[in-house]
């Protein structure tokens, strides 16, 4: 009778029966956990999902701090690659406190920063076995089932009835979203970009000889279906990197050149024909490119990027500030758009327009290192090897992972190109678990830790501190940011459906109570104090007789949100609105002059400085002169095009 536990303590698959193994599976089990529910939660960009699964990194690093206490590796080694990251976090936190007008909004960036190199921390340091990393990568993909099915019923459905039935709040899809599948995802660019980092693997997996036949041929299928997910998401930039991959791919599978070669002709040819077919003869995909091609479509990425080198270019070393990519295009004297943009579709220019050269050095070296080190590696590693208990060769499992994690690196670094990897927190963490690969398949742990039992009480207490504290720090943040968040989609339906003049009084109250407890969790969030601002001024259309007193309640609001982002041309604006309202008219006018001197080419703002220009009859032709100036900007600024017809009547 076989025995479960061998004469060394280990059993099979499990590995060795100790403390520490045990806790090893048990932080596997929770990194895994952090991907999947990050990944099904819209991909974690909500803040709510984010509160929700902060937590879990305070678990994880408890977890790691007992790993820490009761493994009895002797000597005990951490790696040294995650320090590589620490300058580059310092330099971030530098931009967050001095540099960026929008500090809040920094350190939304930097709080997903700091959840990225817990995970590589843990990562890099745990999951010591290869059944480990396998249990790991299984995870990794079971969302993507998922997402596809999803992704399947929206194209062919409604993108919204799926994903609101995920969440607890309202969910409204943009209308340019319609007939495009975007999986667990709120958008199709998040979806194809998360396809894209996982095809390759799948790929890697079906065409080399390391997994049974049967597993390489459900790979393959899987790996068709995600080909089919990312060609109905309608992103045309992700149809060029799948042409890319699949030039790329067969070098990793075949040992030969001639073959690498002709299946990656083959690969081209192949998803090049598909694609073109698609586009030629279902109008859903001709349209789309269409579509694309214009300033409101994919096309826009031409202009953000053009600002984004204007911007560089004007703060080559310290960029922007960390979380004020926004900002400074909002108040460019160059371009407008009608919607702001949160980045410039592309991750190396929002680094480097927002934290500067320095900023991408220090991200940039390390992990560039770290690859070419791991192409170099994987270049020496024998293709195959012999398997001794039956015939035939096997690709050693040290290339193999290799390749899994090159492979999924280069995707990638393709997909952060052309969209926003890291603003989804989901991507982020798929992105890091590549770079982990490479990490612990190509570095040997070098730092060595004291073992006595008073280092490993140590170890543990700074572990669980670190974790809770980041806990704690993170929670009021990102719990202000939801609230915020929350209050201003409120907001905004009220002001459209025009509740605020008539109609539910409880609405406008339930919105105000939300932007209260707002700042009170985070009193340095700017937008919590404009959005209470904007609230209270949206009172007066209750009750006029007795708005003196809440008008004053307005102005002091947005004086705190003008003394946390002096820079911030809505800041400036919203206090010109409020000092209107309070009666205080060269207060108001002075505000709003400094709102348009910083946002010059901004709608709003000239639309702000119209509609308190229009209380004057005597200005009534500023302020066709303002409105209009508005209008050009942005032909879409309904309510300037409701002011100007005013004046016209008027």
């Amino acid at each position: 009778m076989a025995r479960i536990v061998d004469n060394d303590g280990n059993i099979a698959i499990y590995g060795r029966l100790s403390w520490g193994n045990f806790t090893d599976w048990l932080i596997t089990l929770c990194l895994g956990l952090i991907i999947l529910l990050t990944t099904v939660s819209l991909g974690g960009v909500r803040p709510d999902t984010q509160l929700a699964i902060l937590p879990l990194f305070a678990v994880l690093l408890t977890l790691h701090g007992i790993w820490l206490a009761v493994d009895d590796a002797s000597p005990k080694r951490l790696s040294h690659i995650p320090f590589w990251f620490v300058p580059a976090l310092l330099w971030m936190l530098c931009s967050v406190h001095w540099f960026s007008p929008a500090p809040w909004r920094g350190w939304y960036e930097m709080i997903y920063a700091l959840q990225a190199f817990i995970f590589l921390w843990v990562l890099s340091n745990n999951v010591r076995s290869r059944a480990h990393l396998w249990l790991l990568i299984i995870i990794s993909l079971a969302p993507a089932p998922i997402a596809l099915f999803n992704g399947f019923y929206q194209f062919f459905q409604e993108p919204q009835r799926m994903l609101g039935a995920m969440t607890d709040y309202g969910l409204d899809l943009n209308a340019d979203f319609l007939g495009r599948a975007t999986g667990a995802f709120a958008d199709p660019n998040s979806f194809a970009a998360f396809l894209l980092i996982l095809l390759p693997s799948l790929l890697i997996m079906a065409g080399v000889t390391r997994l049974p036949k049967i597993l390489r041929l459900l790979a393959f299928y899987i790996a068709l279906i995600f080909f089919v997910g990312i060609a109905l998401t309608q992103s045309y930039w992700a149809s060029a990197a799948v042409v890319i991959l699949m030039a790329i791919i067969p070098w990793f599978c075949f040992r030969r050149p001639k073959a690498s070669l002709f299946y990656s002709c083959l690969g081209v040819l192949a998803a090049a024909l598909i694609f073109t077919a698609m586009v030629i003869f279902h109008p859903f995909f001709k349209n789309g490119l269409e579509r694309a091609q214009s300033n409101e479509g994919e096309g826009v990425r031409l202009v953000l990027w053009r600002e984004a080198f204007n911007l560089i270019a004007e703060n080559p070393i310290s960029g922007v500030g960390a979380g004020a990519y926004r900002v400074a295009f909002e108040q460019s004297p160059r371009v407008s758009l009608a919607d702001s943009p949160e980045t410039p579709h592309n991750d190396y220019l929002l680094v480097l327009s927002q934290l500067g050269i320095l900023g991408i050095v220090l991200f940039g070296i390390p992990i560039l290192y770290v690859f070419i080190c791991s192409f170099s590696l994987w270049r020496k590693e024998p293709f195959a090897v012999k398997l001794l208990d039956r015939g035939g060769t096997i690709m050693p499992p040290q290339r193999f992972f290799l390749s899994l994690g090159l492979a999924g690196t280069i995707a990638l670094a393709l997909c952060m190109t052309a969209t926003f990897v890291f603003y989804i927190p989901a991507l982020t963490l798929y992105g890091v678990l590549t770079f982990a690969i490479l990490v612990k398949t190509t570095y040997k742990r070098k730092l060595t830790l004291p073992v006595h039992w008073i280092f490993r009480i140590e170890y543990f207490l700074l572990a669980t501190c670190v974790g809770w504290s980041f806990y704690v720090l993170s929670s009021t943040k990102l719990e202000a940011h939801a609230l915020e968040l929350r209050a201003r989609q409120q907001l905004g339906q009220i002001v459209d459906m025009r509740v605020h003049v008539s109609g539910n009084a409880k609405l406008l109250d339930q919105v105000l109570t939300l932007y209260e407890d707002a700042v009170l969790t985070d009193p340095q969030n700017a937008d919590a104090w404009l959005g209470r601002s904007a609230s209270l001024c949206q009172l007066y259309f209750r009750s006029p007789g007795e708005f003196e007193r809440l008008a004053k309640k307005a102005v002091v609001s947005a004086e705190r949100a003008v003394e946390i982002s002096p820079h911030y041309w809505k800041t400036w604006a919203q206090l010109g609105v409020a000092c209107s309202f309070y009666g205080e008219a060269d207060l108001a006018e002075e505000a709003l002059l400094k709102a348009l001197e910083l946002a010059p080419k901004n709608s709003n703002a000239h639309y702000y400085y119209a509609a308190f220009l229009s209380l004057d009859s005597e200005q009534r032709e500023q302020a066709m002169i303002s409105v209009r100036a508005a209008l050009d900007i942005n032909p879409k600024n309904t309510a300037a095009r409701r002011l100007q017809q005013k004046l016209l009547i008027l």
